[in-house]
């Protein structure tokens, strides 16, 4: 069964004027199961690199504070008719101002509660993570797959479709029909480090050779339409990788389709959206 969960990063911001801040945790909140969780970094020698007039000390005693009032089992936490509350972190985060600061609440369902909190803990609060552990491909388009079933029209896509193109057999992501036309779609992840960055080049041209062989082989017709009448496209999520290679990669897959950068895991969830409207506007 499905649940719906709310989360907001939590952000330290040193200095308004300037704009700058730097994720260092999120919270949770299930209305339906009463739950919320507070998890922060644990790395603040990253903190006090950002700012290095940060007193740490400090900063950890005002967010175990913070913590406490999130936090439902604490004497100050909330009740349970708080937590029923569908807008209890819109609530709850709005007077935050100062140095700490809460994003705007995102909100999805999910049918793996603890599985997705990792997931964006590790998204946002990007350098805990071991440089093993970014994004891959896979979690890339498990995402994507999650906020089509929240949206209701993942079966309205085809998805997994494999292409025998002579020498081997491929596997595009997706496929749907949109205003007369056919959109194809590849996802890719090169949430890299810098020396794993290497690859990307050459996986690039990987598939340049394959979509260059599907369009000689099949001519489109196996998507239902002519090359004409077939959009192809790329969504490419970089994490915070953007080095030399990164950037090559990206500019040999836009040699022949049409590409989406993405960034932030907010980015993976646009994209998502914006399939589920262009599905929507074809019923």
């Amino acid at each position: 069964m499905s649940h719906l969960f709310k989360y907001s990063v939590i952000r330290y911001v040193p200095d308004e004027i300037r704009e700058e801040f730097i994720n260092i945790g999120i919270v949770f909140h299930s209305p339906e199961l009463k739950h919320t969780e507070f998890k922060l970094t644990k790395n603040f020698k990253r903190v006090h690199a950002f700012d290095d007039e940060v007193d740490i000390k400090f900063l950890k005693i005002v967010l175990d504070g913070i913590k406490e009032s999130f936090t439902k089992s604490t004497i100050s936490g909330p009740s349970e008719n708080e937590l029923a509350d569908i807008n209890f972190l819109e609530k709850k985060t709005f007077y935050y101002a100062n140095q700490i600061q809460f994003s705007p609440t995102n909100s999805f369902f999910t049918l793996n509660i603890e599985e997705d909190l990792n997931d964006l803990f590790k998204t946002y609060v990007y350098f805990d993570n071991k440089k093993k552990s970014r994004i891959t491909d896979d979690e890339v388009k498990s995402l994507m797959n999650r906020i089509l079933v929240n949206n209701n029209v993942l079966n309205e896509l085809q998805r997994n479709i494999k292409i025998d193109i002579g020498p081997q057999e491929i596997e595009l992501d997706y496929l749907y029909h949109s205003n007369n036309r056919t959109k194809i779609i590849k996802t890719f992840s090169f949430d890299y480090t810098e020396k794993g960055s290497t690859n990307a080049p050459s996986i690039a041209k990987e598939w340049i050779y394959n979509f260059e062989k599907i369009k000689k082989i099949n001519n489109y017709e196996l998507f239902g339409g002519h090359q004409e009448d077939c959009d192809l496209i790329t969504f490419i999520y970089t994490g915070k990788s953007s080095n030399k290679n990164v950037k090559t990669a990206i500019n040999i897959l836009k040699e022949i389709t049409n590409t989406v950068e993405g960034k932030e895991r907010d980015e993976i969830i646009r994209f998502a959206d914006n399939m589920t409207q262009e599905i929507q506007e074809t019923r």
